[in-house]
């Protein structure tokens, strides 16, 4: 699958590290499309409208883990990711990822790596 044609929602407060992140994913392919705050993410949330939704958890780590929680709830087929800095204390969640844009960027380059590897074998 081409990292061109997957659209990210990123999800992100922190205007330094937001830029860094934006700037990694879009050096790898990927389009896309920031919001500042999760009420804004949430109303930009469409089943099929983004391939991939990361959400940083920052200042506010149970509002955006409820909030990942949510999109689990209404559209279980929707990726998500919430990046989670060291010291925050959340219930571990299998699409939690450091908040590094590296690890991040890693992360991602995986899920659609495993992505592309189970359409090739159907």
């Amino acid at each position: 699958m081409n990292a061109g044609f997957l659209k990210v929602l990123l999800v992100d407060r922190d205007p330094e590290l937001r830029k860094e992140r934006i700037s990694a994913l879009k050096k790898n392919g990927y389009r896309v499309f920031p919001a500042l705050d999760l009420q804004q993410a949430r109303q930009r949330c469409k089943p099929g409208t983004y391939d991939l939704i990361v959400v940083n958890a920052g200042e506010q780590p149970d509002m955006a883990f409820e909030f990942c929680e949510w999109i689990r709830r209404t559209d279980p087929k929707q990726a998500v990711l919430l990046m989670v800095g060291a010291i925050v204390q959340l219930p571990s969640r299998d699409y939690m990822v450091p908040d590094i844009p590296q690890r991040l960027l890693e992360r991602i380059d995986s899920m659609f790596e495993r992505v592309d590897t189970a359409a090739k074998a159907a």
